[in-house]
């Protein structure tokens, strides 16, 4: 697993260095962390090292860095990728608010699908987010995801349940 490499950023493998008090403090953030699963428990640099230790080849995890200043702004993973059956799913976190509102997850998602289409020859890439995450919702139908199911009051968000809504798109560099 080697550097992707776009027009503003630059995908490279998550190694423990990069666990720095910045990342610690995005994953305790609750206005970066409010639209996952990671706001119910309270992150430490031994948590996070420990969970980038344990990647494995089911979990293909980068740090989304700067590409002009090369400095770490978030991280995106294809993970739970089952090879039985050719799938993965995508989660993204960009942790620097400066960086917000500029492409940046956009070109991150459109790496790491390239990725997992071409290099590890996926199927299907699936991807999911709360209703309310207008953004993520906004990138996932940029890059070319379709919705395919929604969960009617899967999570509990700020006192009412609100839906989970589920996107995926298949290799489009398969021969159907």
């Amino acid at each position: 697993m080697g550097e992707l490499i776009g027009k503003q950023i630059i995908l490279r493998p998550l190694v423990v260095e990069d666990v720095s008090d910045e990342y610690v403090n995005w994953m305790n953030n609750y206005e970066i962390v409010k639209y996952t699963e990671s706001r119910f428990r309270m992150h430490t640099k031994e948590s996070l090292r420990e969970f980038v230790e344990q990647l494995d080849d089911r979990n293909h995890m980068f740090a989304i860095l700067d590409k002009e200043t090369s400095t770490h702004i978030g991280n995106i993973k294809l993970g739970d990728i089952e090879w039985h059956h050719r799938s993965g799913v995508i989660g993204i976190i960009v942790g620097c608010p400066e960086f917000f509102g500029r492409g940046i997850g956009t070109e991150a998602h459109r790496l790491v699908m390239e990725y997992g289409f071409k290099v590890l020859g996926l199927h299907r890439i699936i991807i999911g987010a709360y209703e309310l995450n207008k953004p993520e919702l906004r990138i996932m139908e940029k890059v070319g995801f379709k919705e395919y199911a929604r969960a009617k009051q899967a999570y509990f968000f700020e006192g009412k349940y609100i839906d989970g809504i589920f996107m995926d798109k298949l290799n489009p560099y398969e021969k159907q």
